[in-house]
């Protein structure tokens, strides 16, 4: 039996099928954390395919219950493409730190990842466009507030807005974090430097 490409439930993101299992140091994988990750992350790399070639470009965006928001101008080539429910593939990373090693090969970083695939959905009703713009906004921008710091979006400005929701079908966690772990790193005697160093 073919394995299943899209989610038959409102359950959280989890990997599901062999495109979201983590083979590379799958001791780092940490599907519980999905949704925290997409959470804080501020940057979506959002993929689809165009004419049997590849597309990606990044993206602010917002997300809640399986669901990332994505938006723009109706002019975005991508968001555009996205309008016939294509498959996607979108990337949400954080850098935490960066780890130095005595050892050239083993020089690290720690992070948090979060790789997704879904379908994409054109949001047309204004009403929902501003609940998730105004959402968006208070992510980002935590305390602004109408009118006072800004004013808020018209309904022709939302109107004109291309909104895009990305429907998760599957995703995978993964994460680094902790110490250099090069094979000389904790020998106090051995020459060189390591350590770990926030970003």
């Amino acid at each position: 039996m073919d394995e299943p490409s899209a989610r038959q439930d409102h359950s959280a993101p989890a990997p599901r099928t062999a495109r979201t299992r983590i083979r590379r140091h799958a001791d780092r994988a940490v599907p519980e954390r999905i949704e925290e990750f997409l959470r804080v992350g501020l940057v979506a790399h959002v993929a689809c395919v165009e004419d049997g070639g590849p597309r990606v470009i990044p993206f602010l965006y917002h997300y809640e219950a399986g669901h990332i928001y994505v938006h723009g101008s109706p002019g975005n080539a991508t968001l555009r493409l996205l309008r016939d429910g294509r498959s996607v593939a979108v990337a949400v990373a954080r850098l935490v730190d960066l780890v130095a090693s005595k050892s050239a090969s083993d020089h690290s970083a720690n992070y948090q990842s979060v790789v997704a695939y879904g379908h994409g959905r054109r949001i047309t009703d204004v009403a929902e466009k501003r609940r998730i713009v105004d959402a968006m906004t208070a992510r980002y921008f935590a305390g602004r507030q109408t009118p006072a710091d800004y004013a808020p979006a018209t309904d022709d400005d939302l109107v004109r807005m291309e909104l895009t929701d990305i429907e998760i079908d599957e995703a995978s966690a993964k994460m680094r974090e902790g110490d250099p772990a090069g094979p000389h790193d904790s020998d106090p005697d051995f020459p060189g430097s390591a350590f770990a160093k926030p970003v």
